[in-house]
C-alpha cells in the first residue's frame, strides 16, 4: 500500500510569480522550501505521495508543483475569506490549481452562532457538492459550529489537523528556537473530550492527522508526553480515520522527516499491519486522487 505524508508546506520566496503571505521569523519573504528538496526527503523516507498545504490563499506554487511532478502530490488550499466570488472559489480553485480541499482556521463565527448563518456556510455546501475535504484547525467554539455544520451537510468530509488539538491559532501561537509554531497547552488538552465526542457523532466522514507533535510536546523526541493523547485519538477514530503527516518543513532539522513519520510505530506498536498501512497511507489514498 502507498505511503502518504498527509500534511506539509512548500513555498517559494515571495515574488510576483509566486505571491504568498509572509510571517516574521517562521516564513519571511526570502525563505524558500522547494518541491525538489522535499522530493529527496520523500524518497529517502520511502514516501510515495504527499499532500501540500500552502501558507496562505495563494495557489500559484502548488499548481506549478502538481504540473511538474504529476502523480506525486495532492493539494489543499487555504480558504480565502476575501475572495470576490465567495463560494465560487471552490470550483474555480479546484480547476485552476487542482485543489482537493480547503483549510480553515475556524469559521470566523461567533460562539453560539447558527451554522447556516455563517458567511462560510455556502462555501461548505459547495465543497460537499465538489467532493472537497475540509482541513480544520480551529478553537473549541469553532469545533462546536463545525459539529452543527456537519449535521446540516451530511457527507461533508472533514480532516482535523494535528491530533485534533484546538488552539486559538492567532492568539496562542508562538515561535520556538527552530523557527516553527509552538503552543503551550496542557496535556492532555482540555478540548480532547470535545474531539472524542465529535469522532463518535460523525463516524463516517470525520478524520484526524497524526501530526504536529513538536508544537505541543514538553519532552524530546519521540515526545512521550503525548502518548495519552495519541491513545485516546486512536480509540476515538480508529486507524482507518487517521492520516500520518510530517508538517514539513518545520520538522526538517528537528527531529527529521523520517523520524516524524516513524512516530506511528513509537506510539502504536501493537496495531495490526493493516491498521499501520491505513495510517501510513491507506486513509489518505481513500480520500485523495494522486
Amino acid at each position: 500500500m502507498a505511503v502518504v505524508d498527509a500534511h506539509l508546506h512548500l513555498f517559494k520566496a515571495q515574488s510576483d510569480q509566486y505571491p504568498r503571505l509572509t510571517f516574521d521569523v517562521m516564513a519571511p519573504a526570502e525563505r524558500e522550501e522547494s518541491a525538489e528538496e522535499f522530493l529527496e526527503a520523500m524518497d529517502a523516507a520511502g514516501v510515495d505521495h504527499a499532500i501540500i498545504v500552502p501558507l496562505s490563499p495563494h495557489d500559484e506554487y502548488l499548481a506549478a508543483i502538481q504540473a511538474e511532478f504529476p502523480g506525486r502530490f495532492a493539494g489543499v488550499g487555504v480558504y480565502d475569506d476575501a475572495a470576490p466570488d465567495g463560494a465560487g472559489q471552490v470550483a474555480r480553485r479546484a480547476e485552476q490549481a487542482g485543489l482537493q480541499g480547503l483549510r480553515f482556521y475556524g469559521f470566523g463565527a461567533e460562539p453560539g452562532q447558527a451554522a447556516e448563518s455563517m458567511t462560510v456556510f455556502p462555501v461548505l455546501e459547495a465543497m460537499r457538492e465538489q467532493g472537497m475535504k475540509v482541513w480544520f484547525y480551529g478553537s473549541p467554539d469553532q469545533v462546536e459550529i463545525l459539529d452543527e455544520a456537519m449535521r446540516l451537510l451530511p457527507g461533508l468530509k472533514v480532516v482535523l489537523n494535528h491530533l485534533g488539538f484546538c488552539p486559538s491559532i492567532w492568539m496562542e501561537l508562538t515561535i520556538d528556537d527552530f523557527k516553527r509554531p509552538r503552543f503551550d497547552i496542557p496535556l492532555p488538552p482540555d478540548s480532547l473530550e470535545l474531539i472524542e465526542q465529535l469522532a463518535a457523532d460523525h463516524p463516517d466522514h470525520l478524520y484526524v492527522h497524526l501530526s504536529g507533535q513538536y508544537a505541543f510536546t514538553q519532552t524530546p523526541y519521540p515526545y512521550p508526553d503525548l502518548q495519552e493523547v495519541v491513545d485516546r485519538i486512536y480509540r476515538a477514530f480508529g486507524a482507518h480515520r487517521m492520516l500520518n503527516a510530517s508538517d514539513w518543513p518545520w520538522i526538517k532539522i528537528n527531529p527529521g522527516h523520517g523520524e516524524v513519520l516513524a512516530l506511528v510505530d513509537h506510539y502504536l506498536p501493537d496495531i495490526t499491519p493493516e491498521e499501520r498501512a491505513a495510517i501510513r497511507g491507506g486513509t489518505a489514498t481513500s480520500l485523495f486522487d494522486f
